[in-house]
Parts: structure tokens; C-alpha cells; sequence
């Protein structure tokens, strides 16, 4: 009885959350329409990394640590820039995934059984990426 009543209180609830496929849709396209300023941002930073590599190559002492040091703050704010761009590529995959599996349920519910099974034997469908 007292297991019981314990694992009432603390299991945990599996609720499906609801989703919105066109609030997700309106959000793919938002990060699709911003990813050209993202992405020039990260190949500007990137040539100047470029840039300051072939002056590294021919550097002679005295001016190397200035080179370095100017490398280690360029790296800096390449790695945050191109970790917030990672994380928005994930978060949006995230979301086309979870329309691909609402829709996988709608055509279920509507008893479209071979578009089902093709769906289901199509490896993207499968959604490992």
C-alpha cells in the first residue's frame, strides 16, 4: 500500500505535449530567413582567422605573441557565435522532426496504411540525423 501511494506521487507523468505544426513552420522559416546574417557573420570572422594564420606562418618572434593573442579573442567570439548557430540548427532539426512525427500520426489516424508503411521503411523518415 505505502509503494503504492509512493509511486503515485513521484512517477513521472507521461503527457504528450500538443504540437503546434504552424507556430514550428513559422519558426523554421524565421531561423532560415536569419541564417544569412549568422553565416556571413561566422565567414567574416573566418577569413580574418585566415588572414592572421598566414601572418602566424611567416611571424617572427617579436610580433607573434600579438598575433596569437589577437587569434585567442578572434576564437573567442567565433566559438559563441558558432555554438548559438549550433544550437539554433539543433533546436530547429528538433522541430521539422517533431512534424514529421505529428504528421506520421495524422496519416495513422486517417488509415492511410500504405503511405504508413512507405514512410516507415524510408530511412529519413527514421529520423537518425
Amino acid at each position: 500500500m505505502l509503494k503504492k501511494s509512493w509511486n503515485r506521487l513521484f512517477r513521472k507523468k507521461h503527457t504528450s505535449k500538443k504540437i503546434d505544426v504552424l507556430l514550428d513552420i513559422e519558426a523554421i522559416t524565421e531561423f532560415l530567413n536569419d541564417i544569412q546574417a549568422d553565416t556571413k557573420e561566422l565567414l567574416s570572422q573566418l577569413k580574418k582567422l585566415k588572414e592572421l594564420e598566414k601572418e602566424y606562418e611567416v611571424a617572427s618572434s617579436g610580433i607573434l605573441h600579438v598575433n596569437l593573442e589577437t587569434q585567442a579573442k578572434l576564437l573567442d567570439k567565433l566559438l559563441e557565435r558558432y555554438g548559438f548557430f549550433q544550437d539554433d540548427v539543433d533546436v530547429n532539426g528538433l522541430r521539422v522532426k517533431m512534424i514529421a512525427a505529428e504528421f506520421l500520426k495524422r496519416i495513422k489516424a486517417a488509415g492511410m496504411t500504405d503511405l504508413v508503411r512507405q514512410k516507415e521503411k524510408d530511412m529519413r523518415w527514421k529520423m537518425l540525423w
